[in-house]
């Protein structure tokens, strides 16, 4: 199984029957249109037969049939994905290509459920997502390279053509596609070290725009750049389909926030048509080519990289090393956020074990009251809280945003009912006041007069929100 860095494995997600399943991107070449498949008799039940790629011939795998989902059925999502190893090629029809995405190795379990050496893993996104089963590509290409044979013999066919095709390979460039405020933009896939999922970042005191802020990523420090104000655009709201693309030029490594990846496209020299003299920024664009007939403008990650690297060595010279231990030191601090009687409420990140929706909860005779029962979570049962109860004496008026975040403590796990989960957010350590202080601040003891103090670790202001960071281990404890 191939990794990006450490933690991150970049894959392309994709859909079959109803089932959502992954390929590593390390060996996807590009993704096309379903043209038209030429059977071949004799072979397995799960090759759809071959294509004609360019005057390449390749073989095509169902996955639908080797894997005894409902047969396929073309349609305008249908896609093949053409995965390449040591020269062979391989295409693989899905119904559908979902996204490309980052996934960290913790998402990762192992499935033990199958016979089937390509199953290597099962990847859990969200928890209100669907299971991705991760497929190992190299297993297939194992069991496939008899294959081979017809590229073999699509060579052999004609060969005043073997140069010229080996010309266009070497020709050919693989690009990321990605939307930015709407807009469409390829970037080479050979500047892009990897592609994460959005993470807020510090944001460092500065004069210049060019640079947003800084984070660390597997504790090396990485400026992200804003490549919306060299591009024109609009820094568009943030949510599940915003990623932070990193790129390395000259052993420096910079990120930019791109709004949603598209595809990864295999182009060859010819397909790169030169812009328009009179283009804005022609100095930061290298060309256009198009993909389901839609044109992508290709950002020049190099000159991107010369627009603000004066911008970037300028900030870390003049923050030193206040600004970097800003990031590298425990100066935020992440919590999970939840609302509860119109209040904001937060945990230490450190003690979440997981957010569930709400499960069967199965009253039982006890004497506290806020006990709302118990519940089966994967074979464990654990005791729920409601904590609304305990600090309000009220119920939580659950509705389909309610959850409940599953704390684990000393070995022991129990559930707190939250009537909706806001975010997981970063936390300045000076904006965090401890219990016995907060107190002191009248603005403070006056809005929590109604609370006991004793479940309370600490107040939060963040902005003009002042939020309260619960202690799970006194409730526990009671």
């Amino acid at each position: 199984m191939s990794k990006i860095g450490v933690l991150d494995l970049n894959v392309i997600v994709f859909q079959i029957g109803r089932q959502n399943f992954a390929f590593s991107l390390d060996n996807v070449k590009e993704i096309i249109k379903v043209p038209s498949i030429t059977p071949v008799p004799l072979t397995k039940n799960h090759v759809a037969g071959l294509i004609n790629l360019r005057g390449e011939v390749i073989p095509v795998l169902n996955l639908k049939e080797k894997y005894k989902i409902d047969s396929y059925v073309k349609s305008e999502d249908a896609r093949i994905i053409v995965i390449e190893k040591s020269g062979f090629k391989m295409g693989v029809l899905v119904d559908k290509v979902l996204n490309i995405s980052s996934i960290d190795q913790s998402q990762l379990s192992e499935c033990k459920i199958t016979t089937l050496d390509e199953i290597k893993a099962v990847i859990k996104q969200k928890e209100e997502e669907k299971l991705i089963t991760f497929i190992d590509s190299d297993k297939i290409f194992e069991e496939s390279y008899e294959l081979a044979v017809f590229q073999k013999v699509n060579v052999e066919a004609g060969s005043s053509k073997i140069e010229e095709n080996e010309l266009k390979i070497s020709r050919q460039e693989r690009y990321i596609l990605a939307a930015i405020d709407n807009q469409n933009y390829a970037l080479n896939i050979s500047d892009i070290q990897e592609i994460i999922r959005f993470a807020d970042f510090s944001t460092i005191p500065s004069e210049s725009d060019e640079i947003l802020g800084v984070i660390n990523l597997r504790n090396e420090i990485i400026p992200i750049v804003n490549i919306q104000k060299l591009l024109k655009v609009q820094n568009k709201e943030t949510d599940d389909e915003t990623k932070i693309v990193i790129a390395n030029h000259s052993n420096m490594k910079f990120g930019f926030v791109v709004d949603r990846i598209l595809s990864v496209i295999s182009v060859n020299d010819e397909d790169i048509k030169k812009l328009p003299t009179i283009a804005n920024y022609e100095d930061i664009f290298e060309g256009s080519i198009k993909s389901d007939d839609k044109m992508f403008i290709i950002i020049n990650v190099k000159k991107i990289f010369d627009k603000v690297s004066s911008a970037i060595y300028e900030e870390f010279k003049n923050q030193g090393e206040e600004a970097l231990e800003m990031v590298r030191t425990n100066e935020e601090k992440q919590v999970v956020l939840f609302e509860l009687n119109n209040q904001k409420f937060a945990i230490d990140i450190q003690k979440v074990k997981e957010i569930n929706r709400i499960p069967n909860i199965v009253k039982v005779p006890n004497e506290k009251g806020y006990l709302k029962g118990i519940a089966n979570l994967r074979g464990d049962v654990i005791a729920i809280v409601d904590l609304c109860l305990l600090l309000y004496g009220e119920e939580t008026q659950l509705n389909d945003s309610s959850r409940v975040i599953i704390v684990e403590l000393k070995g022991e796990r129990f559930g707190i009912l939250a009537k909706k989960v806001l975010s997981v957010s970063k936390v300045a350590i000076e904006n965090i006041v401890e219990v016995d202080q907060s107190f002191e601040d009248e603005e403070i003891k006056e809005k929590f007069s109604n609370l006991d103090i004793k479940y309370i670790k600490a107040i939060i202001k963040q902005n003009d929100d002042l939020i309260i960071q619960i202690d799970p281990e006194i409730i526990i404890e009671e």
